[in-house]
C-alpha cells in the first residue's frame, strides 16, 4: 500500500479511463493513505491536531515491487508482469483493483463521519482527488437532532385566493353596473337599423343571456346598483331577446329594438309603464341559456390572451383584465346551479371550480403586476376548459 501512496499523483492521469478510475477512487476512500485497512480509524477532537503513530521500521511493507516498477519506463496503460509475478497496469500495482470496481463503485452509503462532516460544512465529505466517500457498506440510522437545534423552517407558499359564497366575492356591483351598460349600448348601436342588425346578430344572443345573469346576481348582490329595484325587470326584458331563434330581416331587428328601448329607459330609472311582471319562479336557467354564456365565457378568454398578453398590456389594462376575469369567474359558478343540468355531477362543478379559482389568481395577479403568475392563470383555464369539452361535448 506504500506503493500506492507513492504513486497517488499518477492516480489523476488514469481519468480518462471510466473503470481504473472509479477502481482507484473507491480504493482510495476504503484504505486511504499510510496505515494498515484494518486500522481504526479515530477522529481527531475539535481544536486538535493529531499524528498517526510510526509504524515500526519491521512492520513496514517492502518497496521491492515498486523499485522493480520504476526500474523501468512503462506505458501508463501498459499491463505487465515483474519478475516476482507481480501483475501491474503502468506503474500501478493490479492487486490494489477490486475484481468488479462498478458494483462497489455504486454503492453510494456515505462512510462513518461522513454525515457529520455534511452538517459542518454543509457539502458532501470528499477525499483528495474529488472522490466521494463510497465504500462503507452499512448504513447507520438517521440521528434525531440535538435538544435546541431549532426546526428548518419549510418554504412558505402562496395561499390560493378565497372564494366566499356569496356573489361579492366574485364582482363588485360596479362590474356588474359597467358590463351591463356596455352590452346596453352594444345593442342600441347594433339595433338601430336592418343592416347593422344582419351584421351582429350572432353577437346578440350572447350578450342578452350575459345581461340577464348579472341582473339575476345583481337582484341577490349584497351591494347595490342604481338599478336593482327594477333588476328582475332587466332580467326578463333580456330573457325574451333569446325566447326564440333570430332570423335576418326587419321582423326580429323591430322586435329586440323595442325591448333594447325598454331596457335602457329602466336602467335610466324610467321604467316603461305596462311592463309585464316578470315569473316569481324564473331562475338562471330560465333566463339565460348555458350554451349562450359559455359563448360569453370564451370570449373573456379570448379577450384575456389577445389584450392582455403580456406585462405591459396586463397592467394597462387593469381594469378590462379585472372585469372579464370576474364575468368569468361568475358565469363559471352560474353554469353549476341549479336547472343546468350539472349541479350533482362532481365531476363538471370540478372543471367549473379550477376556472373560478383561476379567475381569482388573475384578478390578485392583476393587482400585484405579477404576469408570471397571470399567464400561468390564464393557462389552466385554458387546460380545465379543453378538458371539460373533450368530456361533455364527445357524449
Amino acid at each position: 500500500m506504500v506503493a500506492l501512496c507513492l504513486n497517488s499523483l499518477n492516480v489523476r492521469r488514469f481519468r480518462s479511463s471510466a473503470f481504473f478510475g472509479i477502481a482507484l477512487t473507491v480504493v482510495w476512500a476504503v484504505v486511504g493513505c499510510g496505515g494498515s485497512s484494518d486500522a481504526p480509524t479515530t477522529a481527531a477532537g475539535p481544536g486538535t491536531s493529531e499524528q498517526p503513530a510510526a509504524q515500526p521500521a519491521s512492520e513496514q511493507p517492502s518497496t521491492t515491487n515498486a523499485a522493480t516498477a520504476s526500474s523501468k519506463q512503462r506505458r501508463r496503460d501498459e499491463v505487465w508482469v515483474d519478475e516476482n509475478g507481480q501483475k501491474w497496469f503502468g506503474n500501478i500495482p493490479m492487486d490494489v483493483f477490486f475484481d468488479d470496481p462498478y458494483t462497489v463503485a455504486s454503492n453510494q452509503t456515505p462512510l462513518a463521519g461522513a454525515g457529520n462532516a455534511m452538517a459542518a460544512t454543509g457539502n458532501p465529505a470528499v477525499v483528495p482527488g474529488d472522490a466521494p466517500l463510497v465504500a462503507q457498506t452499512k448504513s447507520e440510522p438517521m440521528s434525531e437532532p440535538a435538544p435546541g437545534t431549532p426546526a428548518v423552517a419549510e418554504p412558505a407558499t402562496s395561499a390560493a385566493p378565497s372564494v366566499g359564497d356569496g356573489w361579492d366575492s366574485l364582482i363588485t356591483a360596479a362590474q356588474i353596473d359597467e358590463e351591463v351598460k356596455s352590452i346596453r349600448n352594444f345593442l342600441a348601436e347594433n339595433l338601430q337599423s336592418v343592416g347593422n342588425y344582419n351584421s351582429s346578430m350572432l353577437m346578440l344572443p350572447p350578450r342578452a343571456a350575459t345581461m340577464a345573469m348579472l341582473a339575476g346576481v345583481a337582484m341577490d348582490h349584497p351591494e347595490a346598483v342604481s338599478w336593482k329595484e327594477d333588476a328582475k325587470y332587466i332580467r326578463d326584458l333580456a330573457k325574451k331577446m333569446n325566447a326564440s331563434t333570430l332570423q335576418r330581416g326587419p321582423k326580429d331587428q323591430k322586435r329586440l329594438l323595442e325591448l333594447s328601448d325598454a331596457i335602457t329607459d329602466t336602467l335610466n330609472r324610467s321604467k316603461p309603464a305596462g311592463l309585464e311582471e316578470p315569473p316569481e319562479t324564473d331562475s338562471f336557467s330560465d333566463t339565460a341559456e348555458m350554451r349562450l354564456l359559455m359563448n360569453r365565457m370564451e370570449d373573456a378568454e379570448k379577450k384575456l390572451k389577445t389584450e392582455a398578453g403580456n406585462e405591459g398590456t396586463m397592467k394597462s389594462k387593469k381594469d378590462m383584465v379585472l372585469l372579464e376575469a370576474s364575468l368569468l369567474g361568475v358565469m363559471a359558478r352560474t353554469i353549476t346551479l341549479s336547472g343546468y343540468g350539472y349541479e350533482d355531477d362532481d365531476e363538471f362543478k370540478g372543471y367549473a371550480k379550477e376556472i373560478l379559482n383561476a379567475c381569482q389568481t388573475i384578478k390578485s395577479s392583476a393587482e400585484a403586476g405579477d404576469f408570471a403568475t397571470y399567464e400561468g392563470a390564464l393557462t389552466k383555464i385554458s387546460q380545465s376548459c379543453s378538458n371539460c369539452h373533450m368530456k361533455y361535448r364527445s357524449e
